[in-house]
């Protein structure tokens, strides 16, 4: 009888830590993308999809590629006109962030600003 309570507890314990295992170890998703796509293989996805999911016709979809490199343009005009400020606002702000440091305090922010930037350039080559 005790070894039916022994094989009993010993199985029960087996059972529940299967299914706890289980349970933690499920997949998460996470915000980053698995696979990069380049950006011309995401418009021909976007095209394909449009075309398909709409039933476009050859006409339909030229203007539809006319309309989306416009787009590109106009929002590529309105990035690269907006850059210089936003590059010249953040500098304006690490010079008041250095300016109120101490000397030991501006040897560590410049090394922040190194890492920021190497980490910021490893993940753009990615």
């Amino acid at each position: 009888m005790v070894v039916l309570y022994l094989l009993l507890v010993f199985g029960s314990g087996a059972l529940v830590g299967a299914f706890g295992h289980r349970l933690y170890s499920a997949k998460t998703v996470t915000a980053t993308q698995g696979d990069r796509r380049t950006p011309e293989a995401l418009r021909q996805k976007y095209l394909k999809d449009y075309e398909s999911r709409l039933k476009l016709n050859s006409d339909q979809m030229q203007k539809l590629v006319v309309i989306l490199d416009e787009t590109k343009a106009r929002y590529k005009a309105t990035h690269d006109s907006i850059d210089p400020q936003m590059k010249r606002i953040a500098a304006e702000q690490r010079e008041r962030i250095n300016s109120m440091l101490t000397e030991e305090q501006k040897v560590e922010y410049a090394k922040m600003l190194e890492e920021r930037d190497r980490r910021r350039k490893q993940s753009a080559g990615k």
